[in-house]
This record gives C-alpha cells, structure tokens and sequence, in this order.
C-alpha cells in the first residue's frame, strides 16, 4: 500500500512541475556564436534567466518554472523577440535573425502570436508617420505641409481605432495591458484621453478575474484606480469658466533646475501655457506669443509656461533656439501628468489668462490675436 502511494505521489509531483513548466525551443538562423539571452520582462525590469551560445546548427531550448503568465523575450546583442507564455505551453520558434519581420514564426503560444500581431502593427504604423516627417521636414510648400499634418493625424486615429479594437478582443489578455500602454513615438502615448480610461477599467476588471496574483495586473489595478481618482477629483476643472476662482498651485523646474511657482506671479496677469517641442503647433503658436510678451511685458504681463517634454535636451534646445524670454518649467511625467490632469489639458498647445490675484481665470485656449486684444483692454 505504501509502495502505491510513494508511486502515484511521484506522478501527481511530475504533472504539477510540467504545468507550471514554460518551455520554448527553436532554430534561429544566421547568429552563430552570438549569445542568446532568455529573459523575463518584469513590470519595471528585465530579468536574465538563462543563456546559451548560438552554433552552427542554430537550435536552442530553454525552459522555467511559473505559475502565472508572464512577457519574457528572446534576446541577441541587437534582436529581441517578445513572448508572451503561459505555465505548461511549450513554444516553437524558428526565423532569420538578419530578417525577423519577414521570417519569425511561432507555434505553440497563442499570447505570443497576438503580441506579435500587436507589435507588428505598431511598427508599420510608426514606419509610416517616420516616412510623413521625413518629407514633411524637407518641403517648404504651405499647402503638402498642411496635407501631411493630416495624414499624419489621420495614420495616428486608425491605428488608435486598432489598439481599441485590439483591446476589446484581448482583454483576457496580458497582451492587452500592452495595448494599453503603447507608445507611437516617445512622448505620445495612444490611449491618453480623459475617455480612454474606460479601456484600463475594462481589461483591469477582466484580468483581476483571471490573474490576481501577477504583478502586471495588480500594477495595472493600481493605475487604473489612479486615473479614475484623479479624474473625480479634477472633474470640477473641466467646466472652468471666466469667473472661477481657486487655482492649484504649480511648482516645477526652470531651464537652470530652480523650481517656479505659478503663484509666485501673483500682481501680474498671467498667462499658464502648456506646450512640447515635438509639437509643431506648439512651436508655431510661441513664435507668435513673443510678440505679444515684448508688446506687454514691462506693463505687467507674464507668461508661465509648462512643457512636457520628456527630453529635457530637446526641450532646452527649443527654447535657446526661438529665444522665449519668458518662465519656462518642464513636467517629464507627461502623459501621465497631475498638472495636465488638474488643469485639464487633453491637447496642447493649450493656456489659461489669469487675473492679478491669481483667484481668477479671464479665457481659455485663447490664441495670440485674441490675446493681444484682451490685453489691450486690461492696460488701457
């Protein structure tokens, strides 16, 4: 009797570490001798897991212990494949490192092939906006600019309208997670408006059924109660109107690292102006601004400006190379800003004319020319 037990114990112990094994194995082709890396893509890190030098033959096989889903990905000195892997799959990979796009294939990992269609998609998207500024940088003519701006805008919405789709499909996924957070270029995330926040809610109440316990989820649940929370708390803003009183203060960083604050200002009209360098719009509106600065300035005009930049470098060179002469601060956390969310910016450039108490807000989003004639009428 003890001998049975001892045996089919064994066996129930062989079928648990199998189900909560992941292994994955495959042949990649010309990267003999480089280092394969296997790595898991944690929330904040990436964690190296095992690795193996590439022969001749080109196969490899690794293999790791979990209980949950994870991201992990196969990595070379300049080639990362993405994977996402579910405890007791067992993946086949195969491609031409020199030419991943074209030749990668996996079986075996249904989480991996739905990141890949994702990733896929996003990097034709961005291949298509790279090739719109790359023409659009090298033409004066007014009337293809405008076209360009456009199209560029119009590339964006689809691709935004696929992350949607994208979610709504996948949101038993933790592909969706990186749908949810995916980024066309730098400092512009897709899914960043007020609106959007319907989609955190959805795949957070989805995957907080399913997986509870995995980091990515209960960092998402977080996020999401976050967002929601800012938005209640800051939902007054979004009805301002000339008349309104009680501004929030604001205190960032200069261009020489001194922190600012808008209340500082106070005894000026003011006006609280949100912009980034990698706005083209943005760029134009402060040219014409300057004017309007120099016009009242002396008389008691200020302009404090926030950016949100992610590169302070970028950031730096756009004011030295326009000359603005006027308060300059940088808020880096942009989309996710508490600024923007408490002043309800959704899209920029974007600005507030402030009275002399700084109590007061006398216009919204109002243009140079219109700024110029309210002032007028202030100091006259």
């Amino acid at each position: 009797m003890r001998i049975i037990v001892f045996v089919i114990g064994i066996i129930t112990l062989t079928s648990c570490s199998n189900v909560n094994k992941v292994k994955i194995k495959g042949t990649l082709s010309n990267c003999k001798d480089q280092i394969l890396y296997f790595e898991e893509v944690d929330v904040y890190n990436v964690k190296t897991i095992d690795s193996l030098i590439i022969k001749n033959n080109g196969r490899f096989s690794f293999s790791v212990e979990t209980k949950l889903p994870r991201f992990y990905q196969l990595r070379t000195s300049d080639k990362v494949i993405s994977l996402l892997l579910e405890p007791g799959e067992k993946g086949i990979i195969s491609g031409d490192i020199s030419n991943l796009s074209q030749t990668l294939t996996i079986d075996g990992s249904e989480g991996s092939l739905i990141i890949q269609d994702l990733l896929n998609k996003s990097a034709g998207t961005r291949l298509k906006l790279d090739s719109i500024s790359m023409i659009y940088d090298n033409t004066n003519d007014g009337l293809k600019k405008k076209n360009m701006e456009e199209e560029y805008l119009r590339i964006i919405e689809d691709h935004r309208k696929y992350l949607i789709g994208f979610i709504l499909n996948n949101s038993t996924s933790l592909a969706s997670i990186m749908a949810l957070y995916q980024e066309i270029q730098p400092q512009t995330y897709l899914l960043n408006k007020t609106r959007d926040i319907q989609f955190y809610k959805i795949v957070r109440d989805s995957l907080k059924i399913r997986y509870p316990k995995s980091k990515h989820v209960i960092v998402l649940d977080k996020n999401t109660n976050k967002l929601i929370q800012e938005y209640k708390s800051n939902k007054i803003l979004s009805s301002i109107k000339p008349g309104d009183f009680g501004l929030p203060e604001i205190a960032l960083p200069d261009i020489k690292g001194d922190t600012i604050k808008l209340l500082s200002l106070k005894g000026n009209y003011v006006l609280l102006s949100f912009w980034a360098s990698w706005n083209k719009q943005s760029i134009a509106e402060n040219l014409n601004l300057k004017s309007v600065y120099n016009k009242y300035n002396k008389k008691g005009f200020k302009i404090y400006q926030v950016s949100f930049d992610k590169s302070i470098a970028d950031w730096k060179k756009a004011i030295n190379f326009d000359e603005l002469p006027w308060i300059s601060v940088n808020d880096s956390t942009f989309p996710n800003s508490k600024v923007a969310l408490t002043y309800n910016v959704q899209n920029i450039p974007y600005n507030y004319l402030l009275d002399k108490d700084m109590e007061n807000i006398i216009a919204k989003n109002i243009k140079s020319k219109e700024l110029n004639n309210k002032l007028s009428g202030l100091f006259n």
